[in-house]
Formats: structure tokens, C-alpha cells, sequence
């Protein structure tokens, strides 16, 4: 709970792995000892603020995950299947979420470095601003492309950020967007997008460098690496 709101967490691990080149899907693959998508877990479960955890995991994988993961964690309430893209995939979990719920997380059951400061910041920046979500500076010099390989310009590199996970939101503004782009067929890369599209202002708050996503050989290593400092 926080400030008498109960707390839902989305944790999306539904993806193949198919930039990972595992026939393994990334989520099941293991690091410092335990599954990727048991090591986020794990945060959720012992954080102080989040009341219930919603698993969205492949067809495919759900036998898997109730009868071999599911019993680990008290806080999850629900697995449900992922859609076909990740919109609809991120409103089945929207949809199981508990009705009387104040705030909803959304995180990439592939970022398990998330810490408990950060999901604490980002159901902060929820309450206080409806939708929130964690950025960190960009490194590389940043230029927008044509269609035909030119550069068009160069972005102004201070006023782009990279955006993480989890993403917070007040439940009804999330889930009344939600319904909106499942039923326009609207396709979004992350959840915040969703309510930009909508009209609604998106609070940033500072994310964390080792909170990294993990999609290619190259991230496994460094989530090797550390797992092995953590």
C-alpha cells in the first residue's frame, strides 16, 4: 500500500528472445544463479509498496509458470496469456488488476535490476502526478534520419532522455487509455506513449544505469557481470 492505495504490478514477460538467439526464452535464461525473470520478481514481491503482482507470460509458458514459479511469490494473484503485440499483452494484466486498485505499475519482466528506491519513487511520482515513469540521460549524440539514410538533424541531446521501467500510473487513467488503444487497434511502444497520445501529461523522475533491459548476448554479459556486484 502506499498512502491507503493498493499497489498492482505488471510484470510483462511474455517475449520469445528472439534478438537473444536463444532457443530459450530471455526471461528463463539465468544469471548470478536464478531466472531473469525470477531475480525481478523477487523485487517485487519484498517491496514495502506493491500489494499484488499480475504475470503476463506466453501461452505457451503458463503451464510452466504455475506449476514451477507462481508458489514462490505470495503477491501474485494472477497469470494471464500476453496478445500478440505487447498493447495488448500489457491490457490483460490491466484488466486483472483489482478493481478497488489506486496505482498500477507496468515492468519489463527483463529488467530485474530494478531497486526498491526506485519502484518507492515511481508509485510517488503516480500519486502525485497520475503518471510517471523513470528517464536517464543519453549518451551518444542523437540525429534524426530520412527515409533514405540522411541525416535530417541533430537532436538537442540535453532534452532527450531514455525511458525505463516501471512505468506507474493511476489506475483509472491507465486503464480508461488502455481501453482506448485496444479498441482503435493503436500500437505503442511503451505505456507512457499511451497516455501522451490521449492528451495527459507524463511526470520523468530519475531511473537507474544498471536497470537495463535485457534483449541481446551482449546485455546477458553485463547482467552477468552485475549480478555478480549486487
Amino acid at each position: 500500500m502506499y498512502k491507503d492505495k493498493f499497489v498492482s504490478a505488471i510484470i510483462v514477460a511474455a517475449g520469445k528472445g528472439t534478438r537473444m538467439g536463444s532457443e530459450i526464452p530471455k526471461q528463463f535464461l539465468s544469471i548470478g544463479g536464478k531466472t531473469i525473470l525470477d531475480t525481478t520478481l523477487y523485487k517485487f514481491e519484498k517491496s514495502n509498496e506493491v500489494d499484488e503482482i499480475i504475470l503476463i507470460v506466453s501461452k505457451e509458458d503458463l503451464d510452466y509458470i504455475r506449476s514451477e514459479v507462481a508458489d514462490d511469490y505470495k503477491k501474485i494473484t494472477c497469470i494471464e496469456a500476453g496478445g500478440s503485440t505487447r498493447t495488448e499483452s500489457v491490457y490483460e494484466g490491466i484488466k486483472a488488476v483489482r478493481k478497488d486498485c489506486g496505482i498500477v505499475l507496468i515492468h519489463d519482466g527483463v529488467r530485474p535490476f530494478i531497486s526498491y528506491n526506485l519502484i518507492l519513487n515511481c508509485v510517488e511520482g503516480a500519486n502525485n502526478y497520475r503518471a510517471c515513469i523513470p528517464v536517464i540521460d543519453v549518451v551518444d549524440t542523437v540525429k534524426e534520419i530520412t527515409e533514405d539514410g540522411f541525416v535530417n538533424q541533430t537532436m538537442k541531446r540535453s532534452s532527450i532522455k531514455a525511458v525505463q521501467t516501471p512505468q506507474a500510473f493511476e489506475y483509472e487513467l491507465i486503464s480508461d487509455c488502455y481501453y482506448n488503444a485496444v479498441t482503435e487497434d493503436a500500437v505503442f511502444t511503451d505505456d507512457s506513449s499511451i497516455v501522451e497520445y490521449y492528451g495527459y501529461k507524463v511526470k520523468t523522475i530519475d531511473g537507474l544505469a544498471k536497470n537495463i533491459k535485457i534483449t541481446t548476448p551482449q546485455d546477458l554479459r553485463i547482467a552477468e557481470i552485475f549480478a555478480s556486484l549486487y
